[in-house]
């Protein structure tokens, strides 16, 4: 009988999560607890494949001598994280403005006095791809020594059809060179720009009629995301936005009801979103 090939095995892991399911579909409730813990665990692996998980005595024995062995004890290993909702290049931070929300300021707020997303996009429009590049590796860098092996990223800091573009582009770089995976977004529509303020039609025409083609000409962006809360898109423009997208062949997402009752659920239940995100007012 021929010996399985291991290259790589992982013993003696104090918990080994294996995430396994003792119910078909997606978890809900209390099964979301149900994290599948192998104790003193081990994973055999070969190439980029994991053949075999159970109890370190148990496989141990299976190991071919010129397998290279990591002796995990009294670590924890799991299967790579997914972070489904980052907004990875950007430049400048308002960490100052969390100061702000602790002494009682809402997001409008610190918005309409000239922060907020837009304070981000100023930031981020002047700033080279080069430089988008250096802070989307560091923050990949960050992002992958915690666990994380695949993320969502989103544009949405450049709010004209140029930036938009440039974030995307570096985005796709991104994904060309790191190790960690990366799904992009389009998310022209994460706010009105400055100097659309009172032609907002204009910029939602700017998004449909020039954004929305050049994005899918050059296949930068798998899905298409909108703000959908007061002060930003409503329900009406945010649903017009999306099923554009999907003319588009972007699949729709949704930032929903994060800041109060916006109508972000109902636009996603109507445009068939692939999720709704926050919530927190749903």
């Amino acid at each position: 009988m021929k010996e399985t090939s291991f290259t790589l095995a992982i013993l003696n892991i104090s918990q080994l999560l294996t995430l396994r399911s003792s119910i078909p579909g997606p978890r809900a409730g209390k099964s979301q607890s149900d994290l599948g813990i192998i104790e003193n665990g081990a994973v055999l692996i070969s190439g980029d494949k994991v053949l075999e998980v159970g109890k370190t005595k148990n496989l141990k024995k299976k190991i071919p001598r010129k397998t290279k062995v990591i002796n995990a004890q009294n670590r924890v290993v799991t299967p790579g994280l997914v972070d489904s909702h980052t907004h990875l290049v950007f430049a400048g931070n308002r960490a100052d403005e969390f100061e702000q929300r602790i002494l009682g300021k809402t997001y409008q707020e610190i918005a309409y006095a000239g922060g907020g997303i837009n304070s981000t996009v100023q930031k981020t429009r002047q700033a080279s791809k080069k430089e988008l590049f250096d802070l989307g590796m560091e923050r990949l860098n960050r992002m992958l020594s915690y666990g994380t092996t695949t993320v969502e990223a989103k544009s949405g800091y450049g709010l004209s059809t140029e930036a938009e573009l440039k974030i995307l582009e570096v985005i796709k770089k991104l994904n060309q060179k790191h190790n960690v995976d990366i799904i992009p977004t389009f998310l022209g529509a994460h706010a009105i720009p400055e100097e659309f303020k009172i032609y907002r039609r204009d910029y939602i025409r700017v998004l449909t009629e020039e954004m929305f083609p050049q994005v899918a000409k050059k296949k930068l962006a798998e899905f298409c995301d909108v703000f959908c809360e007061n002060g930003y898109f409503n329900p009406e423009e945010s649903q017009k936005i999306l099923e554009t997208g999907k003319k588009f062949g972007l699949k729709p997402k949704v930032h929903a009801d994060e800041l109060g009752n916006s109508g972000g659920s109902q636009v996603a239940s109507e445009v068939g979103a692939v999720s709704a995100d926050h919530l927190v007012y749903a």
